[in-house]
């Protein structure tokens, strides 16, 4: 049971990651989701650190505009 509730935060995760790095926006609540993600590492694979660090990179330099609304459609 313990696995298929770890699976759904992750499927969301992956998601997040995804619109973020398509977008090249990030939201300060995805922001803090993904760094919450990451200091908590409970259910995360090495896929989901290479996704994380690749987030954190681009906000580091500059590459990923931040906006306050989560979407902007």
């Amino acid at each position: 049971m313990a696995k298929a509730s770890q699976g759904k935060p992750n499927v969301t995760l992956q998601q997040s990651i995804e619109r973020i790095l398509d977008s090249n926006r990030i939201s300060r609540q995805d922001y803090l989701q993904l760094t919450s993600a990451m200091l908590a590492g409970k259910g995360l694979t090495d896929e989901d650190y290479r996704q994380l660090n690749s987030v954190f990179d681009r906000f580091q330099l500059g590459r990923l505009k931040v906006v306050d609304e989560r979407s902007s459609s």
